[in-house]
């Protein structure tokens, strides 16, 4: 009896991972993914051609844009592409929908960019200079799956993908405008903030003091994130 409970809830997750995975990779994903690798192939090549790159914080923008890039639709039009397709309402029908279904899928599309994102960085580390490929991969992550998060919490409560895009890029922009400020490029609040370019005037042990911290707010965010939007799915009323 015990055998066969556990080798039915094995057939169910199996089949809930493939349907998300459907999902995931449905639509405009594709699209997505693929900028995400041509883009990456694009500055790769110029930096193998050139003799300034030398060091991660290099690379490091360029691995935050493609996981960026990765996250961006499953996370931002996810709702909207479940009730354009009338299956959110099937959905809302599972009991503990937010556990059963969408954090599965959060689960898949952080683990899916994490594995393309630590292909990139293994490459970058073969062919442009050489670094420890598997701790530039965990740095990239943290501000990609706060951001993917964010976008996940903002789109339970705008439930439009447009709408969502537009928060989401206004917010991009501000940050990487006031990275330039004094301000927020030491600050520990700088969500694109490279742990591997210390900033003129502060030394290596208030650096990783300050890197420390910025990641530990990553993480709290990401978490407060999921929580809100996962809340934000129980409000039946406002999806149907």
């Amino acid at each position: 009896m015990k055998n066969n409970s556990l080798f039915n809830y094995y057939i169910l997750v199996r089949k809930m991972i493939s349907y998300n995975l459907k999902i995931i990779f449905a639509n405009k994903f594709i699209w997505f993914l693929a900028g995400s690798v041509l883009f990456y192939l694009g500055v790769s090549i110029i930096y193998v051609f050139s003799n300034d790159v030398s060091r991660m914080q290099d690379l490091y923008g360029t691995f935050i844009f493609c996981g960026v890039l990765l996250v961006f639709y499953p996370t931002v039009f996810g709702i909207q592409n479940d009730q354009d397709a009338r299956t959110i309402e099937i959905l809302f029908g599972i009991p503990n929908y937010r556990y059963k279904v969408w954090l599965v899928r959060i689960i898949l599309i952080f683990v899916i960019t994490w594995l393309i994102m630590l292909a990139f960085t293994f490459l970058s580390s073969i062919l442009i200079v050489k670094f420890q490929f598997v701790k530039m991969t965990m740095q990239v992550i943290a501000p990609v799956i706060f951001l993917g998060m964010m976008a996940f919490l903002l789109s339970t409560a705008i439930r439009n993908g447009n709408g969502t895009a537009v928060v989401m890029i206004i917010i991009g922009i501000f940050f990487m405008i006031m990275q330039d400020s004094d301000f927020l490029r030491k600050s520990q609040w700088n969500i694109f903030l490279n742990p591997f370019d210390p900033t003129y005037g502060v030394n290596e042990t208030s650096w990783a003091l300050i890197t420390m911290k910025n990641r530990i707010i990553l993480v709290i965010g990401t978490i407060i994130f999921l929580l809100a939007g996962l809340l934000n799915l129980q409000k039946r009323e406002k999806f149907m």
